[in-house]
């Protein structure tokens, strides 16, 4: 289900204060909505931000923030993106209720309404505000691409691990863990 917001020119701080726009994003000048992901697309926001939620703990540093409007300059304009996940290091806290430019770390999944070439927009968009790591999620395909802003696109499928890079030490995540189904443990009595 997809959220219609009318397209009209608006200010920054209209943007900002407008409770309506609160899952949109802003790009030069208008609100675009965001396509509303399925539940296969919240299940796999909720394994990776698990998975790297955890290693973040072990590390002892970073911040996992789905969703967080994050504000970039963009050929001189202020556009504001959401990623589905941003992993911050470096950060400081702000007064803002938003980052200013991009996180080290972006996770992109791709919703059925969402094209390759805007994903891949938003995170040339990213790279160029300071993001070193960007994951692009296809659940249909099953597949992962990961982007780095100086080398090619690699594509990681159900057989590969994912790990990441020099951003986050030695994280490592089966591609296949990501889109399988949960394993329950079986348990020979139910808790009380």
């Amino acid at each position: 289900m997809i959220a219609h917001v009318p397209v009209k020119h608006i200010t920054v701080e209209e943007y900002l204060s407008n409770p309506d726009y609160e899952h949109c994003e802003y790009v030069d000048g208008e609100v675009v909505e965001l396509n509303l992901g399925t539940i296969t697309h919240s299940t796999i926001q909720g394994r990776y931000s698990l998975y790297i939620g955890m290693h973040l703990l072990t590390l002892g540093r970073g911040e996992v923030a789905p969703e967080l409007r994050c504000r970039l300059v963009v050929n001189g304009k202020t556009r504001f993106r959401q990623p589905d996940l941003s992993v911050l290091f470096s950060h400081e806290k702000s007064e803002n209720d938003y980052l200013e430019g991009a996180p080290e770390f972006v996770i992109e999944v791709r919703s059925p309404d969402d094209t390759i070439r805007e994903l891949t927009r938003k995170i040339d968009e990213y790279f160029a505000n300071g993001c070193k790591l960007a994951w692009l999620i296809l659940p249909e395909e099953q597949t992962v691409e990961v982007f780095t802003p100086a080398a090619p696109t690699k594509a990681f499928g159900p057989g590969d691990k994912i790990n990441g890079g020099d951003v986050i030490p030695n994280l490592k995540i089966a591609v296949a863990d990501l889109f399988a189904p949960a394993k329950r443990p079986r348990s020979k009595k139910a808790p009380i």
